[in-house]
């Protein structure tokens, strides 16, 4: 049993699995014990049907959260794009439930709950439409997206992920008292230039902003990525003396 470090739950993008996280799972093996969460209807899952709403979402996650939640560590949430969102509804979920929340958490690649999205009704789009949008993101290599097996078992999965997001509907709530750090790539256009300001208002706990080099799939650079993490997160955990990546010594 580990006795040092943190326990890292990680929420996967639109789309995203275990095995989109494994590269940073690994950058951070002397600080963390990591968890990638693995939504219904994928992965070790994919005999699960999707679950067709947020609300439903965030149980499951919680649930998920419960099961695996190793009370020897600080617990820690980091959600990506989607998985911001629905790590912030789990987070509401655990309170109403009265679980212990994280003790940090990091929001990436998304506004604040409250804000506006412009991207409403793509889980709706006819495939080629869906596609273009996709690869403009990026984050999936072109080869894939021209697959006709792939994509008859991807398309089934970012709809419904998607679908979490166009029916999403934000409740007012009152606001957390934990720590947020806010990561966004430098040339993800989807984020605006200060995103911050949409999550600073469900805290009442510090909120900080970083900027990385990249697109919404940033965190490809695993490296830079985990570096930023650790330093949030040795920050933040004083006390476990934590052993920094050699880039943030």
């Amino acid at each position: 049993m580990r006795t040092n470090g943190v326990q890292l739950f990680i929420f996967p993008h639109a789309g995203g699995s275990e095995v989109s996280y494994v590269p940073i799972e690994k950058e951070l093996l002397p600080v963390t014990v990591t968890s990638t969460i693995c939504y219904a209807g994928r992965g070790r899952r994919i005999q699960e049907p999707f679950l067709k709403d947020m609300d439903a979402t965030a149980k499951d996650c919680m649930e998920i959260v419960r099961k695996n939640r190793d009370q020897h560590l600080p617990l820690v949430f980091l959600g990506h794009s989607l998985g911001a969102l629905i790590a912030f509804e789990t987070m509401a979920c655990m309170r109403r439930y009265d679980m212990d929340l994280p003790e940090l958490v990091f929001f990436s690649g998304r506004k604040g709950p409250a804000a506006v999205s412009e991207n409403t009704n793509r889980s709706l789009l006819p495939d080629d439409e869906l596609l273009t949008c996709l690869s403009r993101m990026g984050g999936i290599p072109e080869y894939f997206l021209r697959h006709p097996d792939f994509l008859s078992f991807y398309l089934p999965i970012i709809r419904n992920d998607l679908h979490l997001n166009d029916t999403y509907s934000y409740r007012q709530r009152e606001p957390f008292d934990l720590p947020f750090v806010i990561m966004n790539g430098t040339e993800d256009e989807s984020v605006g230039p200060d995103p911050a300001i949409f999550w600073k208002e469900h805290t009442i706990a510090a909120c900080y902003q970083e900027w990385l080099e990249g697109n919404h799939f940033y965190f490809s650079d695993a490296t830079a990525f985990s570096q930023t993490l650790t330093k949030y997160i040795s920050m933040h955990f004083t006390h476990l003396q934590l052993p920094l990546l050699k880039a943030c010594i």
